[in-house]
Parts: C-alpha cells; structure tokens; sequence
C-alpha cells in the first residue's frame, strides 16, 4: 500500500475501529460482572419466561415441587401461595424497563411482575423474610401466575451486566478516546514533515547553503519536498552564476582602469590630466565597492543561533570605545538564528550612515510574536519622502544625505538591505514625526 495522506486517513479511521473494540474487549475482560450482557440481554428473561408458562400450566399441588426443580446454578425458583412480600407502589415501580422487558417476552402486557433486592424495608419486613433470603440470596423477581399464587426467581448475586444504554455510553466514550488518541498520533506524524519542511523554507532564507530537506512524511508531501530542494538547487546555481559573473566583471574593469591611468601619466595637458585621474579613481572606487558587494554576497556564513541583543550592544559598546555614544534600548537577551556576521554589517552600516550624515544614533530592540525588530533613530535632515527608496539603489547617492567628502560609493544600504531580505525580513527608512531619520529591520522568526 502506497503511503499517501488518503491511505492515512483510511487506515486512522480502521485502527479508530479496532481500537474501539479492543477497549471494549477489554472492559468485558476485567469489568467482571459489569462486562457482562445486560439484563434483557442475558437470556435469564426467556428462560424466565419459560419456567412461569410451564408451571403455571400445571396444579397447584405439585408447582412447589415443581418449582423447586425448575432452578438453575445462576437462579433458584420457589413457589408461593401468596407474595412473600407485600407488594408496593414502590416495588412495581423499582424497575420499570426489567418489568416491561420481561412482560414483552411473556407476552403478557397486565402481568404483575416485582423486582426487589435485600435491604428494602418491604423485604426485611416481611414474617417470611428468612426463607426468602435463604442461600445468602440477594436479588428477586416475583412474577404472580394467573390464579394469584406467585413464582420468586432469586440469585445469591449479580449476574449481569450494566444496561444497554449506559452500555453504549461506553462504546461511545471507548470511540472518542480511541479516535482522539489516534487522531492525535496521526496528526502528529503528518505535521512533523511539515513542520520540517517549513523549517527547511526559512532556513533556506537566512542560508541559501542550507542543506536538503529529507524526504519524509506521504507521498504528496514527499514530492514538495522533493520539488523544493530541486527549486532551492536551481536557485543556489542561478545566485552563484550572476555573483560569479558580475564579480568576474567588475574584477576584470582593473586592467583597463590601470591602462587609462597608465595613459594619463602622458598627457601634457595638466588640467585634462587631473580630470581624468579623477574620473579613473572614481571608477576604481566603484569596482572595488561592487567587488566588495558581491563578496559578500557570495559568502558562505552559515546560520547560526546567537544573542541578538548582545550583538547590538556589543555594536554600541564598540563605538563608546571610539568616544561616540550608542544609546541601546531593549532586552539584555534575545535568541535568535540568522548569520550573525551579515547583521553585524547591516547594523554597523546603519549606525555609520546616522553618524556621517545626521547625529550619534540610538539603537532599539523589540521582540514580538512576529520576530524581531531592530530600529536605528538619529536626529538629522531626513530624507525627502519620494526618495526614501531611491538611496537603496545601487549607486544612488542623494545630495541631502550625502556628501561627497564622506566617501562611499552607494552601495552600503544596498547590501544591507539584501541581507536582511536574505534572511525574510526587510528594511525600511521613515522620516520622523519630531525629527530625524528611522532605519527599520524587520526580521521573522527562522529555525536553526
């Protein structure tokens, strides 16, 4: 049979089934009489029924005798003149459905039938109570015949089991216990492949090295999976490729960058020359910085578990050291899983636009259900609204937030929004309300 979520589902609801009769089993193993049938179901009723149509068929003088001959080791059978017990309200009404059972298999509806047990007060008070509860006989059914004599059935103790309905009361307890018992295991044993697979997509997210998701769980739940890690190694190769090639690119623009520098030392026209020094080490600034991008971008720092609010005061207490104050609010602690190196670069990359561009910032943690958020607030110019995306650009550098004696080529929030993407999360810039500047990480939670 092929492991697929309908097959589950089928073979849940079968052992659901067997369990159910196998606590039912159970209980009729070890409940003793309480196992049993129950009283209409026991058979004692026809068999009461024959003995009472049999004597009642015969003489007066011979049914005691009779009577005494009629017993069987579960019962004994005595026959009365009259009742040995004064009949009641209270003893006709003490066991209705026994009553109207036994009437239905005597096929006489207007029988009088009692049922009674020792320690009533009808039995006890009876003058004939000693021969009625002789044997150690506990339990009765009087049955008055046709001619107003009566036949009592006694036990010396119960021999059947609890009724019907309380009976499937039971068989519905032992079904849901059974069904929520099973349900729950097969819940939990599809949930964890899907929980694994889930975990494998995050960390896939933080760490595009991550290795397969193993095949597990049913069959359609083994083909995502299957049709994830294919995705993930098509991804991983196509990530490789494009570093590769724009590094190779950017790498390879040095030679006729050091050619033109090289033809500029002969120029005659100083001031051309001087130009042209400038525009090549401009260049060679952007190909080192794209150099740099995409190393980083290529590194193969794995995902770790680490201390995110240690992290970022580690940040601050580095740029207390260098006499610039990093005020950090939020928890002394926070676990969380990412690549700790590549946020180490996101955030110092923030606080130091903050210092070169506006005031020593303040740096903020808050833990929620949706993960983390790390905000970096100063005080400075902003930026204008309709550009807070464009400083994300690669090269874009704004002339309200930049300077050109800052140095820098633009691509610090470049890279520093890719690895926070990388990880799930994103970042942000907003103007504040009383002044300022606010970068926002977001980052969602991601398992290890």
């Amino acid at each position: 049979m092929r492991d697929t979520i309908a097959n589950r589902f089928g073979l849940t609801i079968l052992l659901a089934i067997l369990a159910t009769l196998l606590m039912n089993g159970i209980f009729v193993g070890v409940a003793g009489v309480w196992g049993r049938p129950s009283f209409e179901k026991s058979g004692m009723l026809d068999a009461a029924a024959a003995t009472v149509r049999i004597i009642e068929a015969q003489p007066p003088e011979i049914r005691e005798t009779l009577a005494a001959s009629a017993g069987a080791p579960a019962y004994n059978v005595t026959w009365y003149a009259v009742s040995p017990v004064e009949p009641s309200k209270r003893l006709q009404t003490n066991y209705n459905r026994g009553s109207a059972a036994f009437r239905r298999v005597l096929g006489d509806p207007t029988r009088t039938v009692l049922f009674f047990r020792n320690g009533m007060p009808e039995v006890n008070s009876s003058p004939r109570v000693g021969e009625l509860l002789r044997d150690g006989n506990r339990y009765f059914m009087g049955v008055q015949l046709s001619d107003g004599t009566w036949l009592i059935f006694a036990t010396a103790e119960r021999s059947w089991g609890i009724s019907m309905p309380y009976r499937w009361i039971l068989i519905g307890i032992f079904s849901v216990l059974s069904c929520i018992i099973l349900a729950t295991t097969a819940a939990c044993t599809m949930a964890s492949p899907v929980e694994r697979l889930a975990a494998g997509v995050r960390r896939f997210g933080a760490d595009p090295h991550a290795p397969a998701i193993p095949l597990q769980g049913p069959k359609e739940l083994r083909e995502t999976i299957s049709a994830f890690n294919a995705m993930q190694a098509q991804i991983r190769r196509f990530v490789e490729d494009r570093t590769t090639m724009l590094a190779a690119i950017s790498h390879d623009l040095r030679t006729p960058l050091t050619r033109m520098r090289l033809r500029a030392e002969l120029m005659e026209d100083s001031l051309q020359q001087r130009k042209l020094f400038q525009d090549v080490d401009e260049m060679q600034s952007m190909v080192e910085s794209a150099l740099a991008f995409f190393r980083d971008d290529a590194g193969h720092e794995d995902a770790t578990n680490f201390d995110l609010a240690e992290l970022l005061k580690t940040i601050a207490d580095d740029y207390g050291d260098q006499g610039v104050n990093i005020a950090y609010v939020g928890p002394d602690h926070a676990r969380w899983t990412g690549r700790p190196r590549a946020l180490r670069r996101v955030f110092v990359n923030l606080v130091d636009n903050s210092i070169k561009h506006a005031t020593s910032p303040s740096v903020a943690l808050r833990m929620t259900e949706q993960g983390a958020e790390v905000s970096v607030r100063d005080r400075g110019p902003g930026i204008d609204d309709d550009k807070l995306e464009q400083v994300f650009l690669p090269f874009r550098r704004l002339s309200k937030a930049r300077q050109p004696s800052t140095g820098g080529m633009g691509l610090g929030l470049t890279s520093a929004r890719s690895i926070v993407r990388a990880h799930g999360g994103d970042l942000t810039l907003k103007n504040q309300a009383s002044g300022g500047l606010q970068a926002l990480v977001v980052l969602p939670p991601l398992a290890t």
